[in-house]
């Protein structure tokens, strides 16, 4: 494990070692809890002395502790002179003092290391005390290292350490490494940083060991040091610490008193072993790790016993505070299956109060997996199957729907079947599942036309209208909407209306976009109304991926940050994923290149299942990329395109063959143009989609193919096909689209092609710009720029801008926590930069990226 925040330590050992060379001996007091690195930045001190000697002895854990065990390790590893008065009934001021005189008279300063002195014999502290007072007189740095964890106010290491001169002594105590130390090191292991900080607190041992031996548990060497410890307890204390292990985070002193009683001296060894500590009028672990090490000590029966104790006594009178999700956990793992019927449902409908549908849903599961079954069953897969969509578990949501569909063939009732279809339908659309999904909604629709309307009915309709409002098929989602409405209003069904009525602006959107926004805010307004969250956020998201996809880039990107916004909020990840995928798009579109890489990178990290997100978000960071000319977006639009054509839908295929046409086309593949253009235009024809359309027909008249104007077609596009190259060029300058106002130019005079590649240079679009300029040059036009915009002119390793920001960042001290705070980004995309910025520079440390930047010029020196 690479060494880190420790260059401080490393630092102050290096002065004083230095000083000691001179004569002027010290001591160094390295403390810390166990597992912080002491004996690793110890060594790392040994690797240092240069010609120092070492000395380096240890004290050990025992019964009775060897006397001067460290002065015999010393003399193993050494000619010492006083090695022949180590023997027993030798006088210990003679030894002491024969001990100074090696010190003195040693040609060289010594390094002495005593370790782990909380466990010195008196001896050995009585032979510290007498070195530690002469130290300035002998060239030795004297380093101590101990746990803080275990010495206590009456410990007699702290009056050793009380008779220490000041002035002799430095302090080294050792912290805890920081989340983006943490992440460094997970990074370098290839595992993922996620909840690794918040589960060891920083402690670099459990660090290391969960990065070796993976999360899956406690890691042996983690288990082995906190049961060592807990050992040495007494009976009552490990009762209490048993106790304390089956609550998670921290328990109430008020509950160790109701169950135990234990006296206030079995509370204090506790605190004085290191494993808890206490504020508040309650105790918890140093880390989870430790707490996580004792429960899964504890055997299956004595656990069962604690976690019904603490339920009943929770029950009672008293405990109104805690929370149900806490007595949800005790159920669980008391066994308790008819509390968990009971209680976990009530904590999903808590949680859904706050808007916290992740939490709702892991309740929903839980009632599932562990509670009684009953009647109640439906319900719970009902509402577990809608939370996992919401929150973007859509496998989990469609499998909850499949065990609903098996409960209904023994608890029969048509009208709810419908309803498990419809939302089985939805889920399994937004997992780019589309043909099954038709088939869903369409078998709701005629078990449901079969019986009496009613809203079931018309929720079935909306969910038909969704499907074709999705397919792009607008006139028939504008029907089906229609229906539900006339249905809703009947019934008197408000969130059906809403839906319905988001949906019928959806789809008119593509129609008339003035008339469609109106619907779908008259939506927004019902949603919010009623408080019906994941409604709201799926009609913000719509308000922006639908600009989007007309091309009302600055709208769509207001919309979609009030639906990230928003879905943040209320924990409803599937529309906040998607929202971000599409800003992505927007900001390509827009020219704000970083940004998009920054969100598309972000959704591809988070979204690893099939699902619309992902698919949106590969063909904007595919698009992107062949604009940059990097190598990577062959395989990015390649994994798009696997998913695109998994739904069928034009929504999803045609944004991709539009990005592969052109990073065809950017190649020099005319051939892959038409291939990819025609692949797509006949079905955006028979969607009349105007935008679509219109990009599809350009490639291919690009690539060298004859084609018609499409009868749909956007005006840019129309345009530039009818040769009005100018008044194309203006009109992708008022959508504030300046890649494709820049290729419009490129088709017109010299004076045009000029203006095209400094703004196709300004974007860094290197793979549109290298030809164009080739191209003046064989047409003999002068005043051709040289390529390299002004600020990557001493940047030679193409950094983009925001990579360059953050490397300046880093250039001045700042850890990858503090600059994603600085630019209010979220710590993983930082780290995105960072490693692309190592890539580029061909390091592979934070140290060489800094010499690298300010040997270029990327980053002033002595920043």
């Amino acid at each position: 494990m690479e060494l880190v925040e420790r260059d401080a330590a490393l630092l102050t050992f290096e002065r004083q070692l230095a000083a000691a060379r001179l004569g002027g001996g010290h001591v160094l007091l390295v403390s810390g809890e166990a597992g912080i690195g002491k004996t690793t930045l110890l060594k790392a001190f040994a690797e240092r002395r240069g010609d120092a000697a070492l000395w380096w002895g240890a004290c050990d854990s025992l019964e009775t502790p060897h006397p001067l065990a460290p002065l015999h390790d010393i003399a193993r590893g050494t000619d010492a002179a006083f090695r022949a008065l180590l023997q027993p009934g030798q006088a210990r001021a003679e030894l002491f003092e024969a001990v100074l005189t090696t010190l003195q008279r040693s040609r060289q300063p010594v390094l002495a290391v005593f370790e782990d002195v909380h466990w010195a014999d008196d001896a050995t502290l009585d032979l510290l005390k007498f070195l530690g007072r002469r130290i300035d007189r002998v060239p030795c740095l004297l380093v101590l290292s101990w746990r803080d964890d275990e010495v206590s106010a009456a410990h007699p290491l702290r009056r050793l350490l009380g008779e220490l001169s000041s002035s002799l002594v430095t302090r080294l105590a050792l912290e805890p490494l920081s989340p983006a130390a943490v992440a460094r090191l997970a990074s370098a292991a290839m595992r993922s940083a996620s909840g690794l900080h918040a589960l060891t607190r920083g402690n670099p041992l459990f660090v290391s060991e969960l990065l070796r031996h993976g999360a899956d548990g406690v890691p042996h060497g983690v288990q082995d040091l906190v049961l060592a410890r807990f050992a040495r307890l007494g009976a009552e204390a490990q009762a209490v610490v048993r106790l304390a292990s089956t609550v998670p985070t921290r328990i109430e002193g008020a509950l160790i008193e109701a169950l135990l009683a234990p006296p206030a001296a079995v509370l204090d060894e506790c605190l004085n072993c290191g494993l808890l500590n206490a504020a508040d009028d309650s105790y918890f672990f140093r880390h989870e790790l430790v707490r996580v090490a004792i429960e899964a000590s504890l055997s299956p029966p004595v656990a069962r016993a604690l976690h019904a104790d603490v339920l009943r006594a929770l029950e009672r009178p008293g405990h109104a505070a805690v929370s149900l999700a806490r007595r949800v956990h005790h159920a669980v793992r008391a066994g308790d299956a008819r509390a968990v019927a009971r209680l976990a449902p009530e904590a999903a409908a808590q949680a859904l109060q706050r808007g916290a549908h992740a939490e709702a849903a892991a309740h929903y599961r839980t009632a599932l997996e562990h509670g009684e079954p009953g009647d109640a069953v439906g319900d719970w897969l009902a509402a577990c199957a809608r939370e996992c969509r919401l929150t973007n578990r859509l496998d989990d949501a469609i499998a909850a729907h499949g065990q609903l569909s098996d409960w209904h063939r023994t608890h029969p009732d048509p009208r709810r079947e419908a309803v498990n279809l419809s939302g089985l339908a939805l889920a399994q659309v937004l997992a780019l599942r589309n043909a099954e999904a038709d088939a869903a909604s369409l078998r709701a629709i005629a078990m449901l036309e079969a019986l009496p309307p009613g809203p079931e009915l018309a929720r079935a309709y909306r969910v038909e209208a969704q499907l074709r409002m999705l397919n792009r098929d607008c006139e028939a989602a504008v029907a089906w909407a229609g229906k539900a409405i006339t249905l809703a209003e009947r019934f008197g069904e408000r969130e059906i209306l809403a839906e319905a009525v988001g949906t019928l602006g959806t789809a008119t959107l593509f129609l008339d976009y003035d008339a469609g926004c109106a619907h779908l805010q008259r939506a927004l307004g019902l949603a919010l109304a009623d408080g019906l969250h994941g409604l709201a956020a799926n009609t913000h998201s719509n308000l922006g991926s639908g600009s989007g996809e007309v091309w009302r880039l600055r709208e769509a990107q207001e919309h979609l940050k009030a639906a990230i916004a928003f879905s943040q909020q209320h924990e409803i990840d599937f529309y906040r994923q998607y929202s971000v995928a599409w800003l992505a798009l927007c900001e390509l579109h827009l020219g704000q290149w970083d940004d998009a890489r920054e969100h598309a990178l972000d959704i591809v990290a988070q979204a690893a299942s099939p699902s619309t997100s992902r698919v949106m978000a590969l063909a904007a960071l595919g698009r992107l990329q062949a604009r940059r000319g990097e190598p990577e977006a062959a395989a990015t639009l390649a994994a798009a395109l696997e998913l695109a054509l998994a739904s069928g839908t034009l929504q999803r295929v045609a944004p991709v063959r539009c990005a592969r046409a052109e990073a065809a086309w950017l190649r020099g593949d005319m051939a892959g143009v038409v291939a990819e253009a025609r692949s797509a235009l006949a079905q955006a024809q028979a969607h009349r989609h105007p935008w679509f359309s219109g990009e599809l027909a350009q490639w291919l008249r690009r690539a060298g193919v004859p084609v018609d104007v499409p009868a749909a077609c956007a005006e840019p596009h129309a345009l530039l096909m009818r040769g009005q190259w100018r008044a194309a060029a203006d009109a992708w300058a008022a959508i504030g689209a300046p890649f494709e106002q820049a290729l419009a130019l490129s088709e017109g005079d010299d004076a045009a092609r000029l203006e095209a590649l400094a703004m196709l240079d300004d974007l860094g679009a290197q793979a549109a710009a290298d030809p164009l300029r080739k191209s003046l040059r064989v047409a003999g036009v002068r005043g051709i720029p040289r390529g390299a915009r002004a600020s990557t002119q001493t940047n030679p390793h193409q950094l983009t801008d925001r990579e360059r920001e953050v490397l300046e960042l880093l250039c001045g001290g700042l850890r990858n926590s503090e600059i994603a705070e600085r630019l209010c980004r979220s710590v993983r995309t930082v780290d995105h930069h960072v490693a692309a910025s190592f890539a580029k520079l061909g390091v592979n440390t934070r140290a060489e990226a800094i010499a690298v930047a300010e040997r270029t010029g990327i980053a002033p020196k002595n920043r």
